[in-house]
């Protein structure tokens, strides 16, 4: 494939068409078996990168250009079957960047279910920046755009006023997400040192 057969003396690199039936991997192992070249790789056709969402607030989203998260979005936006945990003081769950991502979750510190009338909403707007980094919905012309946007987010309440709370409930929380199907659970909490 590619422009053609030719060398690159800068790197003595020698580039050579695809003979007509064969397959590339065997071409390959037959030209390095020759003990002839150092390497031998496709000539892969490169694209541009496509997926810049048209999330308004992306522009400002430092964190993404910092990670290259638009060569990622190539690539995979996340899949709706992997659960992110948000272990934190709740989640708005009306927000129009979160709610169509949003399953049901936990409240520790009641040890109820969301199913069952555990309270998960925000108490002080942590849970719904960190969620909103971690999987707001992405292309959806509306404020931002998470790390991966096509994620479920489970809102866990480990603390119901402001202020964090206990380490037990914490870690009941994550326990409970981990049980039910999370396969992340994000914790962003200090303050404390415990093995």
């Amino acid at each position: 494939h590619g422009p053609g057969a030719g060398r690159v003396p800068e790197t003595d690199e020698f580039i050579v068409r695809l003979p007509e039936g064969e397959d590339e991997c065997a071409y390959a192992d037959r030209l390095l078996a020759t003990g002839d070249y150092e390497y031998v790789h496709p000539d892969w056709r490169c694209f541009p990168v496509q997926t810049i969402p048209n999330d308004g607030g992306y522009w400002q989203q430092w964190h993404h250009i910092r990670l290259s998260s638009s060569l990622a979005w190539d690539v995979t936006t996340g899949d709706p079957s992997v659960v992110i945990a948000i272990v934190d003081g709740g989640v708005e769950l009306d927000h129009p960047d979160l709610a169509g991502a949003l399953i049901p979750g936990y409240n520790a510190p009641a040890r109820l279910a969301q199913a069952d009338g555990g309270a998960v909403d925000d108490v002080d707007g942590h849970g719904t920046f960190v969620a909103g980094l971690a999987g707001a919905i992405g292309d959806n012309n509306t404020h931002v755009v998470g790390i991966g946007w096509d994620f479920s987010i489970m809102p866990v309440r480990y603390y119901d006023s402001p202020g964090g709370g206990f380490l037990s409930d914490l870690l009941n929380g994550a326990r409970w997400a981990a049980d039910h199907g999370a396969r992340v659970v994000n914790v962003s909490q200090t303050g404390v040192d415990n093995p």
